[in-house]
């Protein structure tokens, strides 16, 4: 018999606007909030809890209308990898 893992129940305070953001975003998934919470806690908790000296996450987000050019997203990420670049290595 396989053994399912017990979920604990959590408590979690946001502001309104972020509430509404999680149930549509959530919706868009075909998931329920709960889902949506557990998969971003899980994919995004390495990055503050295994922060290495040696690594520096980034996260970007892409527009949409980018996303669908090939060469519109070529630019926007050699933009973005420059921006990024001179973040990081400014003194």
């Amino acid at each position: 018999m396989s053994e399912k893992k017990k979920l604990k129940i959590m408590s979690l305070s946001v502001e309104p606007e972020m509430h509404e953001l999680l149930k549509e975003s959530a919706k868009k998934m075909g998931w329920s909030t709960s889902q949506l919470v557990r998969e971003l806690v899980n994919r995004y908790l390495d990055l503050v809890v295994q922060d290495k000296e040696d690594m520096q996450p980034v996260v970007l987000r892409i527009p949409g209308k980018v996303r669908e050019d090939k060469e519109k997203l070529r630019e926007w990420l050699q933009f973005k990898a420059n921006a990024i670049a001179d973040a990081l290595t400014a003194k």
